[in-house]
């Protein structure tokens, strides 16, 4: 399998994974129509990287930005303006804007659009870490904070510095470098402390919750120190048939492991709150 291969499944995993936490925590309600349409999108999108057809990979695109749509709907018949530009409002936009940015990359690496000049390699590199990142994981911190709890300012404010520095990663690839450091650092603290909160608040009353939470923040530890080495140019891992260990471990271990892991583990602990919830709306 060469590096773009697996680039390519990495990207379908991530975009399998992506729709199943933000339409569980963003509507009101689950839908068959949104499943399929993601299980439709998913193949076009799949066909469209390993087939003669990358096109179709349009579909995709189409789909994040109807799911976008449809929750910005949602929300403002449920609460007006108000409740979008309110903080919780604002941080649950977030991972539907990353899932349109991954997708456009997505689009470009596929049909080879160079989008700022970059090829498919870069392409899928940044429609993968805004799958991963952006979507998954930032977008589990955003259902936190869409939470009534006593840690939902940590939630918040993690889901916020996340999206600056992404902003300053982006800006300091070429143009502003002193960014990105900043950018780095920025995710570097902000997802492990909001992954600390979420394990203390569980570990006593879920423990598969605290078991899945904890695997997702030692992988995410690991993939950390894979990054800062390869900054600092001392690569841990070397490259194995043309397959470089930035893409087989970190990229491979964020996208099987961290992000789903942290989503299953926050998905764990919302089932006894909904069970609560809708057990308290019947007896009204």
């Amino acid at each position: 399998m060469s590096e773009l291969s697996l680039l390519r499944v990495l990207l379908l995993v991530s975009m399998a994974v992506g729709p199943l936490g933000a339409h569980r925590f963003f509507f009101a309600e689950p839908s068959r129509l949104r499943a399929a349409a993601h299980a439709g999108a998913l193949a076009c999108a799949a066909l469209g990287l390993f087939a003669p057809a990358p096109i179709l990979c349009v579909v995709w695109l189409v789909f994040c930005a109807a799911s976008f749509a449809l929750f910005l709907r949602e929300r403002f018949l449920r609460g007006g303006v108000a409740s979008l530009r309110s903080p919780r409002g604002l941080a649950a936009i977030i991972p539907f804007l990353f899932s349109n940015i991954a997708a456009v990359w997505l689009v470009g690496g596929a049909n080879d659009l160079r989008i700022l000049g970059y090829d498919a390699h870069f392409s899928y590199y940044a429609a993968l870490h805004g799958n991963v990142l952006g979507w998954i994981l930032i977008g589990v911190l955003a259902a936190l904070a869409d939470r009534d709890g006593p840690h939902r300012g940590v939630y918040l404010a993690s889901v916020f510095v996340c999206f600056a520095s992404f902003l300053s990663i982006a800006l300091g690839i070429d143009q502003l470098r002193a960014m990105k450091p900043i950018g780095v650092v920025g995710i570097a603290v902000a997802i492990p402390v909001s992954q600390l909160v979420f394990l203390r608040s569980v570990w006593s009353k879920n423990r598969s919750a605290f078991a899945l939470g904890c695997v997702s923040l030692a992988g995410l530890g690991l993939t950390m120190l894979l990054a800062l080495r390869n900054e600092l140019s001392m690569p841990v891992i070397p490259a194995v048939e043309g397959i470089r260990g930035m893409v087989s471990v970190h990229g491979t271990l964020n996208a099987l492991v961290v992000a789903p892991c942290f989503l299953l583990a926050v998905t764990l602990d919302a089932r006894p709150r909904r069970a609560a919830h809708d057990a308290g709306d019947r007896t009204r």
